[in-house]
């Protein structure tokens, strides 16, 4: 089975890696005396994480093509992955950072390296995705059973609170509030215990994560100190060989070069090499300064990680039974008054606890959202780069007179057709996403129209139809994947502009819960459906009016067209009455 986190961990630490370039740039550059070292040292360091990734792209194909059978559901987001890398060159633009540092390019290099980040940081997150989605579902039905306990509580101590008011017998309103009590312990006892479950899953994980961390910084730091051994004996017979030609040179040139050294400027060689041992030293001491920040940094993360594990409300609820113990002393008083002072504050408490908890569930819904969104656009991302490839492909068919075609051009046919169907696969996986989220109308019925097209497409093709029809429905398929990218694209950006504004929701009152794309949204996606369906409208008259038109294949879009256009009105008509809230 395909061990996930180890994927995420080897790039977590190509992420590192490189983040790391940026404050050795600032220290190269920072120096007046290394030039042509540093940059060369950069270059290396560059070179190498290169290399590391062009093996790390390789693996993701290889265990997507290994889990093809085993595991589809893995191995497609393999696949995603790889397809992700490739779309944004990341290979491509490391060696051209490579080349930047290679021509002293530095401040160049640093911009590039940024984007890459960027880049790999949403690799990442689209490899932690499918963890990331269970945990989240795991953790919502919790946080949701916790929830119909603590309103189970609020509805007895509310009874009990009633019974005191109206002067029930103070021994039966003690029973009562004992037994409220003893609920509110065993939630408490609940809670504790799925904490402590959590936090030891979270230490097992962390722990191999950092194993693995520092084995491979031991394996870098072996290396480094094995290319300055190299390095230090490469200067100590250049140095020799300097030594041997001052000998063999004749006496006026041995006395020029006395002379020469001689000057202040110049220095000897032990100098040199106490230049250069304080430049290792000064190395080391830097690296051992970012490895003692880097160990308090993964402290502070772990204390606060620590901190998070708690669930929300836990004070809260055991406030409240601390209230409740306080009204049953005084029930035992007979002091009924004194008893419902503390009945109103254990109430108040549990109220509070089932806010924490609703606030907990709401930013777990817009995590979900943003994991499905960053999903989504990853795997529309993966399935437009596809579909140009067979639209290139189409136009280099088609650029063939019909006449002059041979069998090897309709072999070429027949696989764009074989290609577009492993498309369609795809499309219909995105179809089954939208249609489980359930909120969204305009993007399932655009994807259901792509799928439509792609069908469309691959028998066309599979009869080698690979003319101006074929290829404007697959631009059709080209520019309806690029607009929903685009929107969800606008959607993630709008949600961490939300994140900005959190606090100042929160202020106002808990916001509701988001649908995965917004009313204007859809209703840019169902004017661009209606749109296509104009556009090709037109284009079917334009072939319908010449003389050698097929009309049985004419006859045959224009009844897809008017089943197009019957499931958009009905779209509209669900968005406009809202039955899809």
């Amino acid at each position: 089975m395909l061990n996930r986190p180890r994927i995420a961990c080897l790039l977590f630490a190509i992420t590192g890696v490189l983040l790391s370039a940026p404050s050795s740039f600032a220290q190269e550059t920072g120096s007046d005396v290394i030039a042509s070292g540093g940059k060369r040292d950069l270059s290396d360091k560059q070179e190498a994480i290169s290399q590391q990734f062009k093996r790390f792209e390789s693996t993701l194909h290889d265990l997507g093509e290994y889990m093809k059978k085993t595991d589809p559901a893995r191995a497609d987001l393999l696949f995603r992955a790889f397809g992700q890398s490739k779309q944004n060159q990341m290979t491509v633009e490391m060696q051209r950072v490579l080349q930047m540092l290679q021509e002293g390019q530095l401040g160049d290099a640093v911009e590039r390296q940024e984007n890459l980040l960027k880049n790999m940081q949403a690799l990442l997150a689209l490899l932690q995705s499918e963890d990331r989605m269970s945990e989240v579902e795991k953790e919502k039905q919790r946080l949701q059973n916790l929830l119909k306990d603590v309103n189970r509580l609020i509805g007895q101590e509310r009874d009990v609170r009633a019974a005191t008011e109206r002067g029930g017998n103070p021994a039966d309103l003690k029973d009562k509030q004992q037994k409220t009590a003893d609920n509110a312990k065993k939630l408490e006892a609940k809670i504790d215990q799925q904490d402590a479950e959590k936090n030891n899953e979270s230490q097992k994980s962390d722990s191999e994560q950092k194993q693995k961390e520092s084995d491979k910084k031991s394996e870098g730091e072996q290396k480094e100190s094995d290319s300055k051994n190299n390095k230090s004996e490469s200067d100590k017979k250049s140095e020799q060989s300097k030594g041997s030609d001052s000998k063999g040179k004749s006496p006026q040139q041995g006395k020029s070069a006395e002379s020469q050294k001689g000057s202040p400027q110049e220095k000897s060689p032990q100098q040199g090499q106490q230049s250069q041992q304080q430049q290792s030293q000064q190395q080391q001491s830097q690296q051992q300064q970012s490895q003692q920040g880097q160990q308090s940094q993964s402290q502070q993360s772990e204390s606060q990680q620590q901190e998070q594990q708690k669930t929300p409300g836990r004070e809260q609820l055991e406030k409240a039974r601390q209230e409740m113990e306080n009204a049953i002393e005084e029930l035992e008083k007979k002091q009924k008054e004194n008893a419902s002072k503390h009945q109103d504050e254990a109430i108040r408490k549990l109220t509070e606890a089932k806010e924490k908890l609703e606030e907990m569930l709401r930013q777990l819904r817009e995590e979900e959202r943003e994991l499905k969104l960053a999903a989504m656009e990853a795997r529309l991302q993966k399935i437009l780069a596809q579909q140009k490839r067979v639209y290139a492909g189409t136009l280099s068919v088609d650029q063939v007179p019909e006449k002059e075609r041979t069998s090897r051009h309709t072999a070429r046919a027949v696989q764009l057709s074989r290609e577009e169907t492993l498309i369609g696969t795809e499309v219909d996986k995105a179809v089954l996403m939208i249609k489980d989220e359930g909120s969204s109308v305009a993007f399932g019925e655009a994807l259901t129209e792509v799928r439509e097209d792609v069908l469309s497409v691959s028998y066309r093709l599979n009869q080698t139809k690979v003319g101006t029809l074929t290829q404007e429905i697959e631009q059709d398929i080209i520019s309806a994947l690029e607009e929903m990218i685009e929107a969800l694209q606008k959607e993630m950006e709008k949600s961490e502009d939300e994140k900005k504004q959190q606090q100042q929701q929160q202020q106002q009152g808990a916001p509701k819960d988001k649908s995965l794309v917004d009313m204007l949204a859809e209703i840019k996606m169902l004017r661009s459906m209606q749109l296509r369906v104009n556009n090709r409208t037109r284009r079917i008259e334009k072939l319908a009016q010449e003389k050698d038109a097929n009309r049985a294949d004419l006859l045959e879009q224009l009844q897809n067209l008017a089943d197009r256009q019957t499931r958009i009105q009905n779209a509209t008509y669900i968005l406009a009455t809202g039955k899809n809230k």
